[in-house]
């Protein structure tokens, strides 16, 4: 096949329903659901390529757990070139860990109980690796404290997934973006991607920023048991193995989905499978029906989707092709067309617009030592903003604006750790504000490539300015009583500042 998105299909084309799809997309409005894309690939075929406003489906996305179904991959590739066997104990790898002080069981863990989360850990071992100091991350992986023997019991273990990572680093001597690069990224034409470190290393559980698109075409190369263009790039005894339900998921799944797990992917309803990301990012790839489809949200509970992708797009798929309709076609258009129309929002003002012009504020945290120096331009419906010479924020009144900066105030991620590359990269944005009232600016910031919106209030008195800004993935998390760490801002952000003369 050429590139999947050189050419676009009509869904009936490929036996699913215009209808289906609009119903789709309209009942997860209903639902509340906040999907951001959506794609939809079958037969070969793409029928759906749909980003809902500001989002776009050319933009990278912080994928997060979906990150780990690329280690798999890459481990897969390894084995594939004879550099590793799943059955090895994983401590060969680790020469340097074997006189330490650890369980019995600890030394008995093989890459196969890495790889489908039955390492037999009491719980997962990366937030004591994130918020370690100084200690190598495999030292404290060998020495967490263990419950089970390896194989055994599924325990969730983003951890683990590091240490696939640096197999990776230590067996092929390049970093595990490098080596998918070579095998993966490059044949399939993925150009516009990269992945967090810790060190030199990558995080490989997370970190992954890669656009809905071309997670499409990993889905396709799963559903084409590892050919793409007729070329052979991974085995098809390692997708086999790979996709195959290993251990039970003791619960974690829902309503059929996700009861059982492979090597760093989900099993989905019987015979599909899935990787799968925090909020809602999801490769889901279904074998019988030759279909992929991949969805990015902003879900604290993204498994609500599933049902409604049962009911709406597998349910009434025909082979051949469905007879075409006009009506139904220009139906879904116009729900597409809904998707993408930018928003307008009402114009708003107030008398302090003058007065704040090129106006700069020392702002300090009210409990702990962060500082920045903060720059103000209005004109207008505009809105400009710069934090430490680093960050540049410009917005509307009534429209976003569109832009991308570095940051000093932190944006919002549910990464366990930000390696440099999330630190020094510019990140996409979209953004528009709201005089409130006449002494309080709100300014929405969509953080296009992590998925999630961020919010700047500004109370102005006389001289004096406060500030809360405020995460959205704090809001999703608080909801179920998760408290502060260095993985997550749980709380707002207050900064109070004067003018500087």
């Amino acid at each position: 096949m050429a590139d999947l998105f050189d050419r676009f299909y009509l869904p009936e084309d490929v036996g699913i329903s215009s209808i289906d799809v609009a119903n789709f997309l309209q009942e997860c409005d209903k639902a509340h659901y906040k999907l951001r894309t959506l794609h939809i690939i079958r037969h070969g075929k793409a029928v759906v390529d749909a980003a809902r406003y500001p989002f776009r489906a050319s933009d990278k996305r912080l994928v997060y757990s979906v990150s780990k179904t690329f280690t798999s991959t890459a481990i897969g590739f390894a084995v594939q070139e004879g550099l590793v066997n799943v059955n090895d104990p994983l401590l060969d790898y680790f020469p340097e860990c074997k006189d330490l002080d650890m369980d019995p069981r600890a030394r008995e863990i093989t890459l196969r109980d890495v790889l489908t989360m039955s390492t037999g850990h009491e719980r997962d071992t990366v937030g004591d690796m994130c918020n370690s100091e100084g200690t190598p991350w495999p030292e404290i992986f060998f020495t967490r404290k263990m419950a089970y023997a390896p194989g055994e019991h599924f325990v969730y273990n983003s951890g683990g997934t590091y240490m696939l990572s640096e197999v990776i680093s230590r067996t092929t001597g390049k970093s595990l973006f490098q080596w998918l690069q070579e095998k993966l990224f490059e044949p399939l034409g993925i150009t516009d991607v990269c992945w967090d470190v810790n060190g030199k290393v990558n995080t490989g559980a997370w970190g992954l920023l890669i656009a809905p698109r071309d997670l499409c075409k990993v889905g396709v190369l799963y559903l084409n048991k590892g050919l793409w263009n007729g070329q052979r790039l991974l085995s098809e005894e390692w997708i086999d193995e790979a996709t195959a339900p290993h251990v039970p998921t003791l619960g974690q799944g829902c309503a059929g989905w996700g009861q059982r797990y492979g090597y760093q992917i989900w099993e989905n309803n019987s015979g599909s499978y899935r990787a799968d990301g925090a909020f809602g990012q999801y490769i889901m790839v279904f074998p019988q029906k030759d279909m992929v489809i991949v969805t990015t949200a902003e879900e604290i509970d993204g498994t609500r989707v599933f049902p409604l992708v049962e009911q709406y797009l597998l349910a009434n798929l025909t082979d051949p092709q469905k007879g075409r309709d006009a009506w139904a076609y220009e139906h879904l258009q116009k729900v597409l067309c809904q998707w993408e129309a930018p928003a307008v929002y009402e114009p708003s003002s107030s008398y302090l617009q003058a007065l704040l012009q090129d106006k700069t504020y020392l702002l300090k945290s009210v409990d702990s030592q962060e500082q920045h120096q903060l720059r103000l331009q209005l004109a207008n419906s505009r809105l400009a903003i710069a934090v430490d010479g680093i960050q540049s924020l410009e917005s509307s009144c009534v429209t976003d604006r569109h832009g991308e900066t570095t940051f000093a105030i932190e944006i919002p991620s549910n990464s366990p750790l930000r390696g440099p590359e999330q630190r020094s990269r510019a990140w996409s944005y979209s953004a528009h504000h709201t005089w409130v009232d006449q002494d309080t600016l709100l300014l929405t910031v969509c953080w296009r490539e992590t998925g999630h919106y961020q919010t700047w209030k500004f109370q102005f008195d006389g001289e004096k300015l406060f500030l809360w800004v405020t995460d959205g993935v704090k809001g999703m998390f608080q909801l179920f009583g998760a408290t502060s760490d260095r993985n997550v801002c749980f709380r707002d952000r207050v900064f109070v500042g004067e003018t500087q003369k």
